[in-house]
């Protein structure tokens, strides 16, 4: 990696960590301060959300809730633009939470100019998780080869309203 991919990412990597460790918990969340919550997932929001017919946040919320539903606390990356893909203006993690139902502390929008799928397979490469996405990640896979560990990515699509998993979920 070079210094300079490095200085542009670790930005959003702190600022997430800092989202994870210091912000106070709704009681109802499940995300455990200063660590991954149990049964951790990685999802490409920014993938997912076009599994449908075209860019959805209820199809994204779907395939969250799936997720939960076999037992997996999804953190989802998002490229910077979310907001003017799915609405007219800029999405931070707040809005995101609302939207999507789940914490904040479990969202993390890309600063501009970071290339997210960068930040998605840095995280998941760093905490040993799964990646929900239909990106193949091709031209990461040197700099992340855990990403071609056979099973670590989960594709799928969004078909007569329910999910269908490509691979083991």
């Amino acid at each position: 990696m070079l210094w300079s991919d490095l200085l542009i990412l670790l930005p959003s990597l702190i600022g997430f960590w800092i989202l994870v460790s210091s912000r106070k918990r709704d009681p109802q969340a499940r995300v455990v301060e200063d660590a991954l919550p149990p049964h951790a997932i990685v999802v490409d929001g920014s993938n997912v959300m076009h599994w449908g017919d075209g860019p959805s946040a209820d199809v994204l919320t779907r395939v969250l809730r799936a997720l939960e539903r076999k037992g997996h606390n999804p953190i989802v990356f998002f490229d910077a633009n979310v907001g003017y893909v799915l609405g007219d203006r800029y999405f931070n993690e707040r809005v995101l939470s609302d939207m999507l139902g789940m914490p904040e502390q479990q969202i993390c929008v890309v600063s501009k100019g970071v290339i997210a799928d960068e930040a998605i397979l840095m995280f998941a490469s760093d905490h040993g998780l799964r990646v929900v996405s239909n990106d193949r990640y091709r031209d990461w896979r040197v700099r992340f080869p855990h990403a071609d560990t056979k099973g670590v990515l989960l594709g799928g699509a969004w078909r007569d309203g329910s999910v269908v998993w490509r691979g083991q979920l």
